[in-house]
C-alpha cells in the first residue's frame, strides 16, 4: 500500500467483454498511480458487478481506501441484459383522452418490440381513458394483478404527458406502493412522440430489476472495501449519474463503455480530428472526433429508435481475442467467440516450449457453437486459442510497448502447428485472419469518417488489442495511427476524469423553499465551476431523516472535448473572440458565449466548447412569433415548425415547439434562439 499522503484520487472502472479494468488517478498531477485488471465475471452470481467490486477493492489496497475521493464506472450491464434477452415481462400502461384514444392505444401496445436478433420484449398491456381523470381503482387493480402474475417491472406512457406529468406520477406512486419496479416515460424524455417515449420507457423497465440489483451489489462491495467515497456511473452521452440514477434509468447507460473510451481518448491524447478505434478482447468500438468533439446520435435498440442520446459509436464483433475459424480445410472467418469467453489462453503469450508438440483441433468454442474453431491442444491437455493478437504478433505488426505485444517466436510456432491441417502456411493463415477482421473494422471506420466529415484522419488506437488489429487496419486504410500511453486502460481513465459531484447538507425548516433553492443553486454552481458541461448537470434533493436534514446533490460531466479535464480554466472574452473569428458578433448569454451572424448562430460554453450550431436567429421575446413563422417550412400538407432554444443562465433548454400564449419563461430574463441545427 502507498504511504499515506492525502491524495485526491479518482478511481475509474470499465467493464469490457473480456476484462474489467480499474485505475486510480491523482487528480492534481493526472498521474496514473494504480491499475487492476481482472477477468469480467459474466458467470458469477453477482454478474459483471462482481468484477467491478474486485477491481475497485484491489486498487483500494494499492492506494489506501481513505485516499479515494470518487469511484466512477462505465457498465455493460444494461446492454448485455437486452442483447442476451435477460429481461422479464414488462407491464405497459397507456393513457390518453379524446380525440387521441385510438392512436394512443396503438402506440403504447408494444406487442412486437425486438431487443436483439430473434428476441422480443415480453409485454402485458393496459390502456385507460383519462378524459374524466385517472381511473385510480381500475389502474390499481391491473397493477395488483400484474404483481400476482410475476410481472418484473412497469412503465407508464401518456399522450402529451410532457405538458402535465401528474397522471404518470400517480401511476408510478401506485406501483411503488406495491413494490413494483416502475418508471414513467417523462422520466426519460420530454419529447411528445408517444411511441418513442413508450418504447424507451419499456426498455428501461425491462432492465430495472437487474440494475437495482447491480447498484446494490456495487455499493455494498465498495463500502466493504473501506471506501466511503460516492460511486457514479457514466451515461451513454458522456454525462453522469449516481447509483440511484442508474437504478431508476439504467437505459441511459446502454453505451456507457464506448462513451468512456471516447472520453479517455479525448482527455488523455488531446486529439482534435481522428477516428478512435478501441480494440478489446471481444468487440471493437469505432467513433469519430471532429474539432475535438465526438458526434452524438439517438440510440437504436435492434430496429427501434429511442429518445436517448449517445456518443455515436459503431461496434463490430471482432477484436484482439477473436478466434480463428476453419471449414473444409480453409480459413472460414474470425470470431465472434473470443479466447476469454471460450476459457482459453492466447497461443502467442505462451512459451515456445509449451507449444512444442501441440496439435490442431476443430472444436465448438462454447456449448452449442459449430465445431469450426481451430485451437491447439498442448501436450498437457490444455487447449489454447489462435487469435487476431496472435496473428499480429506472428507477423511482427505489434511493437515493443504495445499491450498486445509478445515476442513472435511462440506465435510463429502456433501458426506453423495450425498449418498442418490447412493447405497454406502459417504466415498466410495469420494474414488472412487479420485481413478478414481488418475489412470489417475498416468498413466501419470509413463509414464513421464519412459521417464525421473526416478525410484521411489519424487513428487513435486504444484498448488492449490496439497494437495488433488497429495498427493493421491503419495500414489497410493508409492512415497514420497513434497509440497513446496507457491505451489498454483508456476507458477507465475516461471514467476517472469525466465525472463531477458536489453536495450540500443542512437543517431546513419545513416549507423553507428559499433555503432549498439556495442549496441547489450552490451545488449546481460548484460542479459548473469545476468544469462540468452545463447540459450534463443533474440536481437532486434528498431527505436525510436520521439527521433531520436535507441534502442537495449535483452531478455532472466534463464536456466531451479534446483535453477537457476537471479543474480547467474558463476561456476569457478575448480567447472566445479569437476562437469564433471576426465575422461573428460575440455576446455573453447567461453562462454561455453566443456568436451570431445574419443567418446562423453558434453557442459556446464558458470553456470554449461548441454546444450548439444552428441555421437561425437570436431574438427577443417580442419577436419570437415572427421568428417562428419565418423559419416554419411547408411541405405539401406538412407543416415543419422550427426548434426554439432558451438560454436560462447555465441551462440550455430545447423545445420542439413552444406555445407562445403559455410560455413559462415569458417573465424571465432569457435568450431565445429559433431555427434548425446545422
Amino acid at each position: 500500500m502507498m504511504d499515506a499522503p492525502s491524495l485526491a484520487l479518482r478511481v475509474g472502472v470499465d467493464v469490457g467483454g473480456t476484462f474489467t479494468k480499474a485505475v486510480a488517478i491523482d487528480l492534481t498531477t493526472r498521474a496514473l498511480v494504480a491499475t487492476s485488471i481482472v477477468s469480467t465475471t459474466h458467470a458469477h452470481a453477482g454478474g459483471v458487478a462482481h468484477g467491478v467490486v474486485q477491481a475497485v477493492a484491489d486498487v483500494a489496497q494499492q492506494v489506501g481506501a481513505s485516499n479515494i475521493a470518487l469511484v466512477t464506472h462505465s457498465t455493460t450491464q444494461a446492454v448485455n441484459a437486452l442483447l442476451e434477452g435477460d429481461v422479464g415481462v414488462v407491464g405497459v400502461i397507456g393513457l390518453a383522452r379524446q380525440p387521441d384514444l385510438s392512436a394512443a392505444l396503438k402506440r403504447t401496445r408494444l406487442a412486437d418490440v425486438e431487443i436483439a436478433s430473434g428476441k422480443r420484449l415480453a409485454v402485458k398491456h393496459a390502456f385507460f381513458d383519462v378524459g374524466a381523470g385517472l381511473p385510480t381503482e381500475a389502474v390499481l387493480a391491473v397493477l395488483t394483478e400484474w404483481k400476482r402474475e410475476g410481472v418484473s417491472a412497469v412503465c407508464v406512457a401518456e399522450a402529451f404527458a410532457p405538458d402535465d406529468v401528474s397522471n404518470e406520477r400517480a401511476v408510478v406512486d401506485m406501483a411503488r406502493d406495491l413494490e413494483l419496479p416502475v418508471c414513467a416515460s417523462t422520466d426519460l424524455s420530454g419529447l411528445y412522440g408517444l411511441e418513442l417515449r413508450a418504447v424507451t420507457a419499456a426498455l428501461n423497465a425491462s432492465i430495472l430489476p437487474i440494475a437495482v440489483a447491480t447498484a446494490g451489489y456495487v455499493a455494498a462491495g465498495v463500502r466493504e472495501a473501506g471506501i466511503s467515497a460516492p460511486v457514479m456511473v457514466m451515461r451513454s452521452d458522456g454525462g453522469a449519474t449516481d447509483l440511484q440514477g442508474f437504478s431508476s434509468a439504467p437505459v441511459r447507460t446502454l453505451y456507457s463503455g464506448p462513451a468512456a473510451s471516447v472520453a479517455g481518448a479525448l482527455r488523455h491524447s488531446g486529439v482534435t480530428d481522428a477516428i478512435v478505434i478501441e480494440v478489446g478482447g471481444t468487440s471493437t468500438n469505432i467513433a469519430g472526433i471532429r474539432n475535438g468533439q465526438p458526434s452524438l446520435a439517438y440510440v437504436r435498440v435492434a430496429s427501434h429508435a429511442t429518445a436517448l442520446r449517445s456518443v455515436d459509436v459503431r461496434v463490430v464483433g471482432v477484436a484482439g481475442g477473436s478466434m480463428l475459424r476453419v471449414r473444409n480445410g480453409k480459413v472460414y472467418g474470425v470470431g465472434p467467440r473470443s479466447a476469454h469467453i471460450a476459457g482459453m489462453a492466447y497461443a502467442s503469450f505462451l512459451s515456445v516450449e509449451e507449444l512444442d508438440g501441440a496439435t490442431p483441433e476443430l472444436v465448438g468454442a462454447k456449448s452449442g457453437d459449430p465445431d469450426d474453431y481451430l485451437v491447439l491442444r498442448l501436450r498437457d491437455g490444455r487447449r489454447v486459442a489462435l487469435t487476431n493478437t496472435c496473428a499480429a504478433n506472428a507477423l511482427g505488426i505489434t511493437e515493443i510497448g504495445d499491450y498486445a505485444y509478445a515476442p513472435c517466436a511462440a506465435a510463429i510456432a502456433a501458426f506453423a502447428s495450425a498449418a498442418t491441417i490447412l493447405k497454406i502456411d502459417g504466415p498466410t493463415i495469420a494474414t488472412r485472419m487479420l485481413w478478414t477482421s481488418g475489412e470489417a473494422v475498416c468498413e466501419l471506420a470509413l463509414a464513421v469518417a464519412k459521417s464525421s466529415k473526416l478525410e484521411a484522419p489519424t487513428i487513435v488506437g486504444v484498448g488492449g488489442g490496439a497494437g495488433g488489429l488497429a495498427r493493421y487496419g491503419a495500414t489497410m486504410l493508409g492512415w497514420t495511427i497513434s497509440i497513446p500511453d496507457d491505451s489498454e486502460v483508456i476507458s477507465s481513465i475516461g471514467d476517472a476524469l469525466s465525472l463531477l459531484r458536489a453536495e450540500r447538507e443542512r437543517s431546513v425548516a419545513e416549507g423553507d423553499v428559499s433555503v432549498i433553492g439556495e442549496m441547489m443553486e450552490a451545488v449546481e454552481r460548484e460542479v459548473l465551476n469545476a468544469g462540468a458541461s452545463p447540459n450534463s448537470i443533474e440536481v437532486r434533493l434528498e431527505e436525510v431523516p436520521e439527521r433531520s436534514t436535507m441534502r442537495a446533490v449535483a452531478i455532472g460531466a466534463i464536456g466531451l472535448s479534446s483535453g477537457a479535464v476537471p479543474g480547467r480554466e474558463a476561456r476569457s472574452d478575448e480567447e472566445i473572440r479569437t476562437l469564433v473569428g471576426a465575422d461573428s458578433v460575440v455576446t455573453e448569454a447567461g453562462n454561455y458565449w453566443l456568436a451570431a451572424q445574419a443567418d446562423h448562430a453558434r453557442l459556446f460554453d464558458r470553456f470554449g466548447q461548441e454546444v450548439l450550431s444552428i441555421h437561425g436567429t437570436v431574438v427577443a421575446l417580442r419577436d419570437l412569433p415572427a421568428a417562428i413563422e419565418q423559419h416554419t417550412r411547408y411541405r405539401g400538407p406538412m407543416t415543419l415548425k422550427p426548434t426554439v432554444w432558451i438560454i436560462d443562465q447555465h441551462r440550455l433548454i430545447e423545445l420542439a415547439s413552444l406555445n407562445i400564449e403559455s410560455n413559462p419563461y415569458a417573465d424571465r430574463d432569457v435568450v431565445y434562439l429559433v431555427g434548425r441545427t446545422k
